[in-house]
C-alpha cells in the first residue's frame, strides 16, 4: 500500500508530529482525488497543539491537521460532473451528522446534534499532507485567476457567514438609517453604519475587508504597535485602528460614536464580555472566537440583561460555514483585491514546506500574519 507523509496529532503523544498515512483512493463514483498544493494555518491549528486538544476517530491513532485548502483535481469518479482533472479547487470543512434537519439540507454549520465531523479538526483528516479524497458535493472549483487565493476561501467564508447573520438579523430594522436604500438588506447596506472588529488576525482582517467593501465605517481594536503588519494592513483597508492598551472601552465607544455592529474575532473572552455594557441601542454583536481553558470574571449580570432587553440588542455566536458561504467568498475575493490593491497578496507573510512543521508551528515574530504550507 502506498503511503504519504502527513503532519498532525497522535493519540498518546503531545505536540506536533509527523507520520505516514495510506494514500487515499477513489472508492465511489461520486468521489474526487485532489493533489494538495497549499494549506493555510490558523488559530484553530495552533490551539489544538497548544492545548493538546485532540478529537481523533476511535479506529485511528492520529489526526492530520489543516483545514484551509488549495488543490488540483487529479482523478474523478465516473459520476462526477462539476470538476475535471486539472481544475484548481478548494473544499468545505464540516461533514454533517445526516440526522438533523440542517445537516439533511446541507447546512451542517447549523448541526443540531453535534455529531458532525470536520476536516483536520474533528475525527477526519485535514490537509497537511499531499492527497485527499472526498465527495464531489464538498468541492468547489476556483475560477481562473483565483488559484493562488484558494487558501483564503475557508477563512473568508467564516467572515461571510458572520456578516450574513448581521444582515439577516438586523433586517428587522429597515429604518436603521435615515436613507431607505441603506437598510441591512439593500445593496448599499454598509453606508451610515459603524462597526468594531475585535482582533486583527486573519479572520479579523477578512471581516474588515467585507465590512469596508460594503462601505461600513470600521474600527479595529487590537494590542499592536502602529508598525506591525496587522495594523498596516487594516489601515490599507481604510479602517481606523484603536490600540486598546492606550484607551478604555468607554473611550473607544465615545470615539467611534453610534456603533451598530461588533464583530469579535479574537477569542479574548473577558474583553469581549466587557464590551457588552457599552453596546449601542439596537446594535448587534457577533462572536466568532472560541477561547480555550477557563477564565472566571465578575460582572453585573442584572445590568447586562436589563440593557439587552431594553435596548433591543442582539448577541449571536457563529461557527463554521457551509458551501453557500464558500461560494460567497469565491465571489468576493476578486472584489476585495480590486478595491484594496491586491491586499490578499500581502496577508501571507510566511511560506514553508510540509516537512518544516517544527518551524511553522513554533514561529514567533512581529511580522507574522498568515502562514501557508506549500506541498510542492
Amino acid at each position: 500500500m502506498e503511503t504519504i507523509f502527513a503532519v498532525g496529532l497522535k493519540k498518546d503523544v503531545k505536540g506536533i508530529q509527523s507520520f505516514y498515512i495510506p494514500k487515499p483512493e477513489i472508492k465511489k463514483p461520486t468521489e474526487v482525488l485532489i493533489k494538495i498544493k497549499h494549506t493555510g494555518l490558523d488559530g484553530t491549528d495552533f490551539n489544538m497543539i497548544k492545548y493538546d486538544s485532540k478529537d481523533i476517530a476511535e479506529n485511528r491513532n492520529e489526526l492530520v491537521l489543516g483545514h484551509e485548502l488549495l488543490g488540483v483535481v487529479e482523478e474523478i469518479g465516473k459520476n462526477v460532473k462539476t470538476v475535471k482533472k486539472g481544475d484548481f479547487v478548494t473544499m468545505t470543512v464540516r461533514r454533517g451528522c445526516n440526522i438533523c434537519p440542517p445537516c439533511l439540507h446541507e447546512q451542517s454549520d447549523m448541526c443540531m446534534t453535534g455529531l458532525f465531523t470536520e476536516r483536520g479538526i474533528h475525527k477526519i483528516d485535514g490537509f497537511l499532507t499531499s492527497y485527499v479524497v472526498d465527495e464531489e458535493k464538498y468541492i468547489l472549483k476556483l475560477p481562473k485567476g483565483l488559484e493562488k487565493y484558494g487558501i483564503f476561501v475557508e477563512p473568508l467564508s467564516i467572515a461571510e457567514k458572520g456578516i450574513e447573520q448581521i444582515r439577516l438579523i438586523q433586517s428587522r430594522m429597515p429604518w436603521a438609517c435615515k436613507h431607505p436604500n441603506h437598510s441591512f438588506d439593500s445593496k448599499k447596506w454598509g453606508d451610515c453604519k459603524t462597526a468594531f472588529v475585535i482582533g486583527a488576525g486573519p479572520l479579523g482582517i477578512l471581516a474588515t475587508c467585507l465590512l469596508r467593501l460594503a462601505g461600513v465605517n470600521t474600527y479595529v481594536l487590537e494590542r499592536k504597535d502602529e508598525e506591525h503588519i496587522k495594523i498596516k494592513t487594516i489601515k490599507r483597508l481604510g479602517a481606523e485602528y484603536i490600540d486598546i492598551r492606550k484607551i478604555t472601552i468607554p473611550e473607544a465607544f465615545k470615539l467611534a460614536g453610534d456603533v451598530n455592529i461588533i464583530f469579535e474575532a479574537s477569542g479574548a473572552s473577558e474583553f469581549a464580555i466587557n464590551m457588552i455594557p457599552h453596546m449601542s441601542r439596537s446594535s448587534i454583536y457577533v462572536m466568532t472566537g472560541i477561547p480555550k481553558g477557563e477564565l472566571k470574571a465578575t460582572f453585573d449580570a442584572h445590568a447586562i440583561l436589563r440593557q439587552i432587553v431594553r435596548y433591543n440588542q442582539v448577541i449571536v455566536g457563529t461557527v463554521n460555514s457551509n458551501k453557500n458561504h464558500f461560494e460567497m467568498a469565491i465571489n468576493d475575493i476578486p472584489k476585495i483585491n480590486r478595491k484594496f490593491g491586491n491586499i490578499l497578496d500581502n496577508i501571507i507573510t510566511h511560506r514553508f514546506k510540509l516537512n518544516q512543521y517544527e518551524q511553522y508551528f513554533n514561529l514567533q515574530g512581529p511580522n507574522q500574519l498568515k502562514i501557508v504550507v506549500d506541498m510542492d
